[in-house]
């Protein structure tokens, strides 16, 4: 009983618009000035105004209670109305998506037709959308191009600005009278909303892929890359050839020379089937924003969507377009994230659903305010690769303090092969395009080439002293330095 008084309660309960209220001003502002002016002295104001003035007021009233009575009986006619809600349940970041809304009802009485009818829907946090509210009238459940009657399909383009799962809400509905006096406001719960509910945003590995196609058709193997012949440790044997000019003398086998009666050399190819494990700092250096990836990215953004892409957005990006490489090269690629607001340990895996396997594994990593802790990640590493391995650490130092990554790299670099990758704000290089004016622009310009001058030096000291490849870039430079790292390391060999 209880249930059904507040549902009934809740029915008719309106709200006046604007429209009612300027209205309903108007007149009383023009009934008190009347009133006002025949109260002065030695003036004549008609008393017949004032009638007609109180005339009009009933008339309003009796409008404005017909109009809340029609309001009333229209919702309650059409508050068994439902609604899907329809797209992809995995959407690219940094790119629209569209939404399909399809609205029913059974049966729709005459009454209802001219009702005006309004819907937010409430779309997950990493989205954003300028197409709701939603608005149709009524009627359009009759007069519609669909197949299925009592049937209104709505659409709206959703935004997708950050990485990982997304819940949308229910739908508010706002009900309106053709007049537009009153106004009344409906809710349905997100579990009365059908079939998606929850959307997982993935990195945009498409748009990716087609902005640095040059780039890896330039830097792959297949695009002219010249693979070297190696010094023969951690190189697979290929065949024995006739010696050409050029060859190594050192890898010529002198039993086949013998029994051919001429030079005959080892050829040797890229090893195949090596690991390569990304450790990526998702910590508080990592959620630097403030710039775009031109080349990725192939829509023109707003500031409002281009402040999300982060360094370590970046850096999954390039993730994903080396183990499309390495995974030609029959490789395996796996991560292992650190510092961030939930750390994955993901293994190295290759395969035609590689890039997959990583979107899947790395949607919901995002960015923390933590410090990085490089030994602990460093000793998980060697836990997780028994092989020999190419391990390729993604960061961004900061000069203060280096002994734990130097300790870092020493570690990992007594069984595996290392990558540093070291991120610096693409931001900096800005202050050094223009020559400075005023004594504040000189500080600034000579501040940022002295931290710039430092991170330099930086790299190439832990080169120097880990044995480590150190390569410094900014997050756009990053996928071509990390695949020229890539063939070096092929090219010496890994294991």
């Amino acid at each position: 009983m209880k249930m059904f008084a507040r549902s009934m309660l809740n029915i008719i309960s309106l709200r006046a618009t604007k429209r009612a209220v300027y209205v309903a001003l108007i007149w009383t502002t023009l009934m008190m000035f009347c009133q006002f002016v025949s109260l002065l002295p030695d003036f004549a104001f008609p008393l017949s105004v004032i009638q007609l003035l109180k005339i009009l007021g009933l008339v309003l009233v009796c409008v404005f209670v017909l109009d809340a009575i029609w309001l009333i009986w229209a919702v309650f006619a059409i508050k068994d109305i439902s609604i899907s809600r329809a797209l992809d349940k995995n959407l690219p970041v940094h790119e629209h998506s569209q939404v399909t809304l399809r609205i029913f009802h059974d049966h729709l009485p005459v009454i209802c037709q001219r009702l005006q009818i309004s819907l937010m829907d409430y779309y997950p946090i990493q989205t954003q959308t300028h197409d709701l509210p939603l608005s149709f009238f009524a009627q359009d459940f009759i007069n519609n191009s669909h197949e299925t009657t009592n049937v209104v399909v709505l659409t709206y383009s959703l935004y997708a600005k950050e990485r990982g799962r997304g819940s949308f809400g229910g739908v508010d509905w706002l009900f309106s009278t053709p007049l537009g006096l009153f106004c009344k406001f409906y809710h349905t719960p997100k579990n009365q909303v059908q079939d998606v509910q929850e959307v997982r945003i993935l990195a945009n590995f498409k748009d990716v892929l087609q902005g640095h196609l040059v780039t890896m058709s330039k830097h792959s193997a297949s695009g002219g890359f010249v693979k070297r012949r190696r010094k023969g440790q951690g190189q697979d044997f290929h065949q024995i050839r006739s010696y050409v000019e050029g060859d190594s003398i050192r890898q010529i086998d002198w039993k086949a020379t013998a029994r051919y009666q001429r030079l005959m050399t080892k050829e040797y190819q890229d090893e195949a089937d090596q690991e390569i494990l990304f450790l990526l700092d998702c910590g508080q250096h990592m959620r630097h924003l403030r710039f775009v990836d031109e080349v990725a990215v192939n829509h023109v953004m707003s500031a409002e969507e281009d402040e999300h892409i982060s360094h370590l957005d970046m850096a999954l990006n390039a993730m994903l377009l080396l183990a499309k490489v390495a995974n030609e090269q029959s490789d395996s690629v796996g991560f292992i994230s650190f510092a961030g607001e939930k750390d994955k340990t993901v293994p190295p895996k290759k395969g035609a659903n590689i890039i997959s396997y990583l979107l899947n594994q790395s949607f919901d990593l995002t960015a923390s305010i933590k410090a990085p802790d490089y030994m602990a990640v460093a000793r998980e590493a060697l836990v997780l690769q028994k092989r020999r391995s190419l391990i390729i650490i993604i960061t961004n130092i900061r000069s203060a303090n280096t002994d734990e990554i130097f300790a870092a790299l020493q570690l990992l670099t007594q069984k595996h092969r290392v990558i540093l990758v070291n991120l610096y704000e693409k931001d900096l290089q800005a202050y050094l395009k223009t020559l400075p004016d005023t004594l504040d622009e000189a500080l600034t310009y000579h501040s940022v080439q002295s931290y710039l001058d430092e991170q330099k030096q930086l790299n190439a000291r832990l080169g120097k002293e880990s044995g480590a490849l150190v390569i410094g870039a900014t997050p756009d430079e990053l996928p071509i330095k990390l695949l020229d790292g890539y063939w070096w390391a092929k090219r010496w060999g890994v294991a």
